[in-house]
């Protein structure tokens, strides 16, 4: 038996709305991209379910129930939410694994992991969470009481009700990323779980309803982007817009958000860099960009899925990275030994071949790495592919292709490796390997993205800080600033 069925005991899976489940609209298979099998079903939220979980959001908020309780009971609430993913986090990374077809392993030790201590770090925010206080500069002889005596105090405030929109590539770790954050922060949520992936909200969302969270401060609704996500961003009721997605979505989300001037926070896609320059640990570069490239099965946003490689070792590297990638177990999600999984959906899979075919058919690249995968397979399965020698400019060096697809380029000099790695639409992210501290600097400061690495790849620690993304990848506030507003007060102390 590849799962426990009474793992999944709801059919079909509900809303939640103001603090209870809820069933009023058509049922929608949820499918395995494994077998093609429907191990259960959700039940899409209609627009009068919509429009109840927009009420008690906005009731429960100005209501100030969770708003105005106090950082340590809030954080108490956090920390249990967290002990409670981590009691059961074999049937977490499970149910994860069979909605998205990430592998089992990785979905235990990363996404259930992160998961967790996304709501542990979210209790020590709220236990700390302060402002700050500024003495006036204004010279007193031009402002009246102006001065050291005038003290401006700068307090965080919940930015309000918040629509969260979710990715199905990893929808338990960023979900209890953004939805633990905004928590913290004493806001109030409608959650909409991506269509193709809403098994492990569902269960988290239960999870908080047992830690004893009030009811309307998180309500999560269930179906397509293009009539429930429109719907939430355009209605006035919301605060503040926060979407996981795509590039082309963000765009979308933005124009609807300006019916209302609803301030948006885009975490949306990219292409990133990776670079090796020669004098790099070799070894070390080779590993670091297997994994860039192909953990979750490419289907990242910050996935390292351009090697730059300095001309003198283009061929060593592409050869160990070519080696490493027809390696990889590839197989049944629920298969604790596999590492690529099938991808999301037949159609996304089909568009990530698409990618490659087009790439080889015009001469943009050559596929030099790439296993074989098991006559039988479902479609949705998709190997880890190397191509060398990709052209600048290409489709495939330009375009996110959200897939186990690694495009090879070589450079000649650091300021081609620097025009290459800016040269696409995206700034998300970017990754350096040089043993010289001089050049890891400089480079790091010319790259045109929110986060880099040095001799290493993006980790999802949320201690760790986050950068901000630039152009096409959108624009966001990260950690506890990206749910808080700052509300200044200023105070003349001298009567």
């Amino acid at each position: 038996m590849r799962y426990d069925p009474a793992w999944l005991d709801a059919d079909p899976l509900p809303q939640l709305i103001d603090g209870r489940e809820t069933r009023e609209g058509p049922v929608r298979p949820v499918v395995d991209p494994s077998t093609g099998e429907s191990p259960a079903s959700y039940a899409e939220a209609t627009a009068a379910e919509v429009d109840r979980a927009l009420a008690a959001a906005r009731r429960s908020h100005d209501a100030g129930e969770w708003r105005r309780m106090p950082g340590a009971l809030k954080a108490q609430l956090l920390d249990a939410v967290a002990a409670e993913i981590r009691a059961d986090a074999r049937r977490l990374a499970t149910l994860e694994a069979l909605d998205t077809g990430k592998a089992v392993g990785g979905a235990l030790t990363n996404d259930v992991y992160e998961a967790a201590n996304a709501f542990s770090y979210a209790a020590a925010v709220a236990r700390t969470m302060h402002g700050d206080v500024r003495r006036s500069a204004f010279p007193p002889e031009l402002l009246p009481g102006g001065g050291p005596d005038l003290l401006t105090m700068r307090l965080r405030e919940p930015a309000g009700v918040v629509a969260e929109l979710l990715p199905w590539n990893g929808p338990l770790m960023t979900g209890s990323q953004r939805i633990a954050m905004a928590l913290a922060a004493g806001c109030s949520i409608v959650a909409k779980p991506p269509e193709e992936a809403v098994v492990s909200l569902v269960e988290l969302g239960r999870i908080l309803t047992r830690a004893g969270l009030p009811a309307g401060v998180l309500n999560l609704v269930l179906g397509p982007g293009e009539t429930i996500g429109e719907q939430l961003v355009t209605d006035p009721r919301v605060d503040l817009i926060s979407l996981t997605g795509g590039t082309d979505t963000g765009r979308r989300v933005l124009e609807l958000a300006a019916r209302n001037l609803t301030p948006t926070h885009l975490e949306l896609g990219g292409k990133s860099p990776v670079i090796v320059f020669a004098d790099a640990d070799l070894d070390q570069a080779v590993g670091w960009a297997m994994m860039a490239a192909f953990v979750n099965m490419g289907e990242v946003c910050v996935a390292g899925s351009r090697l730059l490689v300095e001309q003198s070792v283009y061929e060593d590297v592409l050869k160990g990275v070519a080696g490493a990638a027809a390696g990889l177990p590839i197989g049944d999600a629920l298969d604790p030994d596999t590492f690529i999984g099938p991808l999301i959906t037949e159609q996304h899979a089909d568009r990530v071949r698409g990618f490659v075919s087009r790439a080889v058919a015009a001469g943009d690249g050559t596929v030099v790495g790439s296993p074989s995968v098991a006559g039988g397979t479902r479609p949705t399965f998709v190997p880890p592919t190397v191509l060398a020698g990709v052209r600048p400019g290409s489709e495939i060096e330009q375009q996110e292709v959200f897939g186990p697809v690694l495009a090879v380029t070589p450079f000649s000099s650091e300021a081609e490796a620097l025009s290459l790695a800016n040269g696409t639409a995206y700034g998300l992210n970017g990754t350096v390997f040089t043993r010289d501290l001089e050049r890891a600097f400089r480079v790091s400061d010319a790259l045109d993205c929110g986060e880099i690495n040095v001799n290493c790849h993006f980790t999802p620690d949320m201690n760790g800080g986050r950068g901000e993304p630039r152009r096409a990848s959108g624009h966001s506030r990260t950690g506890i600033d990206a749910y808080t507003r700052l509300k200044a007060i200023t105070i003349q102390t001298r009567s």
